[in-house]
């Protein structure tokens, strides 16, 4: 692993910083190809949008993408981790400080398998309106429903919240499809806004196709003929079965035709 950090690694620094102690942050996740990073641009959006919302000052583009392609080699592919936080070492969940600092961490890409199959978690998600959209450093949630699928068949599960609407997956957004119009959960009170399926909404923008938000109950998904979950290292996957109990068509002309473009996309300069 690769790394760089905007303050000078001290106990104080490292032990009292407010990511570790409150999660007084958010991170961005990058797929980096070389010296390319598609999706840079979807990234620092969200990121300076999140860091508005939890008033934290934006660092500097420039800088922090000169310190990414710094520690990359040519040609080589990489998961690069962009953590911003508060920075105020002093004891208190409250701050007057809006400054940040931040880290990077590089590692190599490994390319994963991604099942066809999800289970439904039994963790809820939370419900809070300041918080939703945003990739914060507080991820519990997902945390514990990670280890719930220790040991079982399952690498990924569906994620609720506690009124028994779908969110998301632990680790990705999701998007379901019937007659050919795609439909993808709201996240207005949970979840995260993720990057690939921020590109997909512009894509859906200048296409034929229409990207639908609504409210989907957990209940109604067997009206739906598609599914696919999404995040920006592994792109856009075909899901065929809930729990083996919801089955969908394993592909269809607008998910092949969405896969496509993320591919042409993913390897344009």
């Amino acid at each position: 692993m690769k790394f760089y950090t905007s303050f000078q690694i001290t106990p104080e620094n490292c032990l009292n910083n407010r990511a570790i102690n409150y999660g007084d942050g958010v991170f961005e996740t990058i797929f980096v190809c070389g010296k390319a990073m598609p999706l840079w641009k979807l990234h620092w959006q969200r990121l300076e949008s999140s860091l508005r919302r939890l008033q934290i000052a934006a660092i500097d583009e420039c800088t922090a993408l000169n310190k990414i392609l710094s520690l990359v080699n040519d040609n080589d592919r990489y998961i690069a981790k962009l953590v911003v936080f508060r920075d105020d070492t002093k004891r208190g969940y409250g701050s007057q400080s809006d400054k940040a600092n931040f880290y990077i961490t590089l590692t190599p890409y490994l390319k994963t398998t991604i099942d066809e199959s999800l289970t439904i978690s039994s963790v809820t998600l939370s419900k809070q309106k300041i918080l939703a959209g945003i990739k914060h450093l507080n991820r519990l949630e997902q945390v514990m429903a990670a280890q719930e699928l220790n040991n079982r068949k399952y690498n990924d599960a569906l994620m609720c919240d506690k009124d028994g609407y779908v969110i998301e997956t632990i680790n990705k957004n999701i998007v379901f499809i019937k007659n050919e119009q795609l439909y993808t959960p709201q996240l207005d009170g949970s979840g995260v806004y993720g990057v690939a399926l921020r590109w997909l909404q512009l894509q859906a923008n200048k296409s034929e196709y229409k990207l639908n938000w609504k409210k989907i109950e957990i209940t109604s998904l067997s009206q739906y003929h598609g599914m696919m979950v999404c995040n920006s290292i592994v792109g856009f996957k075909s899901i065929i079965n809930i729990d083996n109990n919801i089955h969908f068509k394993s592909t269809s002309a607008i998910a092949e035709k969405i896969k496509l473009h993320w591919q042409e996309y993913m390897k344009s300069p």
